[in-house]
């Protein structure tokens, strides 16, 4: 972690925009999945993506100017590439798993590479927040996977 003891935030927004993009695939993937426990899976990577992104949001806010609400391209895309190999797939659940697992990797890659940037000790101490319960959901994650 950088200790900077500037108000300038850096690479909030972007973090915001693939947990918008991720909290919106599980919700479509939900939808989609048979099993409970799998749907019960993702509604808490939900809920933790929703609570991350509100204690981000002061820190986007001063970044740009305003709410970041926007959604990341490379997470989409990867939404379309799995709705599109559920409809030959002959177990979506699994399909679903791994793809989000992929979200999770992606979350992860960009919660680090914001802590690499120079940050506001309290931004540093959400994205240390943040990491952590990513690195929890991805995680479970992981363990849906390989059962």
């Amino acid at each position: 972690m950088n200790t900077h003891q500037s108000n300038e935030v850096n690479h909030i927004s972007d973090i915001i925009q693939v947990m918008n993009s991720g909290i919106d695939f599980y919700e479509k993937a939900q939808q989609n999945v048979k099993d409970p426990a799998v749907a019960a899976l993702f509604q808490r990577m939900i809920d933790a993506r929703k609570v991350t992104v509100e204690r981000l949001q002061p820190f986007a806010v001063n970044e740009q100017g305003e709410r970041e609400d926007g959604s990341s391209f490379a997470v989409e895309a990867r939404r379309a590439y799995t709705a599109l190999i559920t409809k030959f797939s002959s177990n979506n659940d699994d399909t679903y798993i791994k793809e989000l697992e992929e979200v999770e990797d992606k979350t992860l890659e960009e919660i680090k590479d914001a802590m690499k940037k120079p940050q506001p000790t309290d931004c540093e101490a959400v994205l240390a927040k943040a990491l952590l319960t990513m690195q929890s959901c991805h995680a479970e994650m992981s363990r849906m996977k390989k059962q």
